[in-house]
């Protein structure tokens, strides 16, 4: 009676397996294909998680993508910009990306930042502290738990399955059915693979909050520019400026000269049939 029972589990669980899990060799699912004295080989019971809302059971944690950012004006730019960089190692954050870029107005900075998800808070009001004027602060919270244990479950059923198929590749005979294993086996094994990097960039999201800091200092004249010297050297830059835009006028106006030409020719064949309909009259 147990034996029976027992069966009637496995049997169970192989019926709540996914199409995709289904050993075939052949065309043909491998419980009926015909080999020499080979064992019928279970299939694995497949793990299932309760991910209904508010039902997590005890041994499943939420899992959370915290992403923000903050921009702000800076007085000192260099100064906050090094202060920034000093603090990332006491919040164990680490700096992913930076750009600075410069006009004849500003100084920018933006920086991406990695930070642990537990110390975003205290990194993000810590930065907050160190602004002139503080523009813009924002927080995303995504819940990813559900998708965090389908990539989780989707890795043990295709692993399961990958060692069902070595298991039958150990016992099979005809070549064709070698063949075909092995070939079904690369398939898993690139499923497994590509599930596995989704997984992994999930848990360094989960592990390591993303955090965009934009700050900028206004300045009084142009970077690298001798419109930050005397009046005289400024007036001349003004002159020069009014030449170059008179330069690219009097181009444009060349570029123009097919018009020239043919209001031109409009002009004289005006005056040549004017004169020669006063001379019959």
């Amino acid at each position: 009676m147990k034996l029976i029972f027992t069966l009637a589990f496995i049997i169970a669980a192989c019926s709540n397996n996914n199409t995709e899990d289904v050993i075939s060799i052949g065309g043909r699912p491998y419980e009926h294909m015909e080999t020499n004295n080979m064992e019928s080989i279970p299939l694995a019971k497949q793990s299932s998680v309760p991910l209904e809302t508010g039902l997590l059971s005890p041994d499943i944690s939420q899992k959370l993508v915290r992403s923000g950012g903050i921009n702000f004006q800076s007085e000192a730019i260099e100064k906050d910009y090094q202060h920034i960089k000093g603090m990332l190692g006491g919040f164990n954050a680490y700096l992913e990306n930076e750009n600075q870029s410069n006009d004849n107005y500003r100084k920018s900075y933006f920086l991406s930042i990695r930070v642990p998800s537990e110390k975003y808070d205290s990194l993000l009001n810590a930065i907050a502290k160190i602004a002139f004027r503080v523009e813009n602060k924002y927080s995303n919270v995504d819940d990813v738990t559900e998708r965090y244990y389908d990539l989780q479950n989707r890795i043990q059923n295709k692993k399961e399955l990958e060692k069902r198929y070595r298991e039958i590749l150990s016992r099979a005979n005809e070549v064709k059915d070698i063949l075909e294993i092995e070939r079904n086996l690369n398939q898993v094994r690139t499923e497994i693979e590509s599930i596995q990097g989704q997984f992994n960039y999930l848990s360094k999201q989960i592990q390591f909050s993303s955090l965009q800091v934009q700050f900028y200092e206004e300045l009084p004249y142009g970077l690298n520019s001798p419109k930050k010297k005397g009046f005289w050297v400024r007036a001349f830059n003004a002159l020069d400026n009014g030449w170059q835009v008179f330069l690219t006028v009097l181009i444009g106006l060349l570029t123009l000269w097919p018009f020239y030409f043919a209001g031109v020719l409009i002009f004289v064949l005006v005056v040549y049939f004017k004169k020669r309909k006063n001379k019959h009259l």
